[in-house]
């Protein structure tokens, strides 16, 4: 049997786009045919210049104006603009991209970030590749620039980004509900006690993980030495990741704030420290708030990246499984009521179970797997290539 070769490609502005590729990947490879998959990170390959000009202002007004970037946001939802840059930055910034995709000569395209869609229709349409492109978003909502001529079908996490795509004039039979893919060890049922036994917690005392995603400036080390405000013997997870000198700041807490405190830098334990935990408290990223609504665990969200994340913020409070802590002060005071109301607690534990999506990947794999039937039957059969406008894999 004659291997299959599938390229997903994104561009790793945060971790999120990451984790959803490689689960998406996970999934692909658990699939009956044999599918040899290529995660492509475009800003590994990228010019510098394409960082200069792409990447770095818009990290320079997250940390520094981030009321401009909202403004930015919000006119490109109002104006329904198509890009997030010119063609030409695209073309030229990222051909080396473009020149691993031919290379790797895929039966299919997935991409995981709006900037990897745009790469990806580039590609399509300039010849590049001649793959369908199935497109996997990692928000619950959506934005103007992942509507293009070129993907042939989308997998969504909500009705409502379904809702919006319909609306600015995708064909409702190409987008399709399936979650966004997270780790299937999120769902595992984990033995709580052998947990904490093993991460040396106090099994009579209440746990909070404390997390900042893989984009924007948190203080992180704020957060925590807020909580020691709730007044109650709490143990707290902090995952620190790749950052280096906010482990330092929070080593530096160790001993001077109330709180029994455990430090974490870039782990892949994760699920254990979700499963092991009463309360996460995080920025809102797509990722991160569907791995917690799998492993059931209620959230309070803070620091939102504007625009986007502000969204989730609502979407999530909206289906009553987090509450949103406008300020630093907010987030022991939430925290509290929370841990002390075991029932609600629990009602929003039950919620977000029955929110998740813990079969996302392998549903996208699924979608996946019919493009490429899809694009073999039409190979062999040498139809021409569809009028502008068309898909020849979902006709």
């Amino acid at each position: 049997m004659i291997q299959k070769r599938v390229c997903i490609l994104t561009l790793g502005v945060g971790s999120g786009h990451l984790r959803a590729s490689e689960a998406v990947q996970r999934a692909l490879r658990d699939s009956s045919d044999p599918v040899e998959v290529k995660v492509i990170d475009a800003l590994d390959s990228a010019r510098r210049w394409f960082h200069w000009l792409y990447v770095d202002p818009y990290w320079w007004m997250l940390r520094n104006a981030p009321w401009l970037w909202r403004n930015l946001f919000e006119r490109r939802q109002r104006k329904q603009h198509r890009s997030t840059a010119p063609h030409w930055v695209f073309r030229r910034g990222c051909r080396e991209v473009l020149r691993q995709v031919k290379s790797f000569a895929p039966q299919l395209v997935i991409v995981t970030e709006i900037g990897a869609a745009e790469i990806a229709a580039l590609g399509r349409r300039e010849g590049w590749f001649n793959a369908p492109i199935l497109a996997v978003q990692t928000d619950f909502q959506t934005e103007p620039p992942w509507v293009q001529t070129e993907i042939d079908a989308y997998c969504v996490a909500s009705e409502e980004a379904r809702a919006q795509l319909i609306g600015w004039g995708v064909s409702p039979n190409r987008v399709l509900l399936c979650g966004i893919p997270v780790d299937a060890a999120f769902a595992l049922p984990f033995d709580d006690k052998e947990l904490k036994q093993a991460l040396g917690l106090d099994p009579r005392r209440p746990v909070v993980l404390v997390m900042g995603g893989g984009m924007g400036p948190v203080p992180l080390d704020r957060m925590v030495a807020s909580l020691e405000l709730c007044g109650s013997p709490l143990q707290v997870l902090a995952v620190a990741g790749h950052d280096a000198a906010l482990r330092r700041r929070l080593e530096f807490l160790k001993g001077k704030v109330a709180v029994d405190l455990h430090i974490f830098g870039w782990t892949d334990n994760v699920p254990e420290l979700m499963a092991v935990s009463d309360l996460l408290v995080t920025k809102p990223g797509g990722l991160t708030a569907a791995e917690a609504l799998t492993a059931g665990l209620p959230m309070v969200l803070t620091h939102p990246i504007p625009g986007p994340e502000e969204r989730h913020v609502r979407y999530l409070e909206q289906k009553g499984v987090a509450l949103h802590a406008e300020t630093l002060n907010d987030i022991p005071r939430l925290a509290s009521r929370l841990l002390a109301t075991p029932e609600e607690l629990a009602g929003m534990r039950r919620r977000a179970r029955e929110w998740s999506r813990p079969d996302a990947a392998h549903a996208i794999a699924q979608v996946a797997v019919a493009l490429l039937e899809k694009a073999t039957y039409i190979d062999l059969l040498a139809t021409p290539p569809p009028r502008s406008g068309e898909s020849a894999y979902l006709m």
